[in-house]
């Protein structure tokens, strides 16, 4: 990839990739080719088996600005059919969201800076989350007339936080990063943030895969489902395949010899 390109992908340790925004004289602002080539980089990691984790983050100063507001046309095919247009131009969006939550490596996002509209959706749909003392948070569609219920918004931060969503999303106050952690949206503040994030992804990285993927799916799936009864029943199904994959019979040889456990991420058919 080229320095210029919307984003930027590398691999600063075994198993972690690092996706990095990368439009820093915009904040990293959303604008059409950094949605259409992070959905194509989302797209490639579900069959990326060599990638356990994925660490996100912005060039420069900021993490993601929101969408860019300069007037530039996403190119949809369907322009000249305002409901068709804006209706393809939201799913582009919305699907950068649905593609975080489903791509079976955890994203930890390291955010470093101002963290806005779209970036504030992308922050909720990590995994976990990292934040610099000088980052922020802010739902601010709000303050231009926009809904905050776009990009899972309004789906995922009453999940992470709880009943102080509401007021966040409905202000589009900011929400500084000590803030932030003290109500649970991010793990920690840290000032060197992406390399915080990397120390995590490499300790994530170690971890069985399978149990890493499966980890994922079952913690996402249980925000879904509606009893206690489901979600036993889902975890069952879970521990049921780790428990007949070859890691479990190494992680359980290597806690015995007092070793460091080698992995393989092969499951035993059931």
């Amino acid at each position: 990839m080229a320095v210029d390109d919307p984003i930027l992908v590398s691999r600063p340790a075994p198993g972690v990739q690092q996706i990095t925004l990368n439009r820093p004289s915009r904040l990293n602002a959303l604008n059409p080719g950094l949605i259409i080539e992070l959905t194509k980089q989302l797209d490639e990691l579900v069959r990326a088996d060599d990638v356990k984790v994925v660490v996100l983050t912005g060039a420069g100063r900021g993490f993601c600005s929101g969408a860019d507001l300069s007037g530039e046309v996403f190119p949809t095919g369907v322009e000249g059919d305002r409901n068709r247009h804006w209706t393809a131009v939201q799913s582009w969006y919305s699907g950068v969201i649905a593609k975080l939550r489903r791509i079976p490596q955890p994203v930890i996002s390291a955010v470093n800076g101002p963290c806005v509209g779209g970036g504030f959706s992308i922050a909720m749909a990590s995994d976990i989350r990292l934040a610099a003392p000088e980052a922020y948070f802010a739902a601010a569609q709000i303050n231009i007339g926009q809904s905050v219920s776009e990009m899972g918004a309004s789906y995922l931060l009453p999940r992470i936080i709880g009943g102080r969503a509401t007021e966040i999303l409905m202000t589009g106050r900011r929400v500084q990063a000590d803030e932030a952690e003290r109500i649970g949206f991010v793990s920690r503040v840290c000032p060197d943030v992406v390399d915080a994030a990397l120390e995590v992804a490499e300790v994530l990285a170690a971890k069985a895969p399978l149990a890493l993927r499966m980890s994922k799916e079952a913690l996402n799936a249980s925000q879904e489902i509606g009893s206690l009864e489901a979600a036993l029943a889902m975890e069952d199904r879970t521990q049921v395949v780790c428990v007949l994959s070859q890691d479990l019979a190494e992680g359980e040889l290597a806690f015995r010899e007092k070793r460091k456990a080698v992995f393989s991420d092969t499951a035993a058919a059931i």
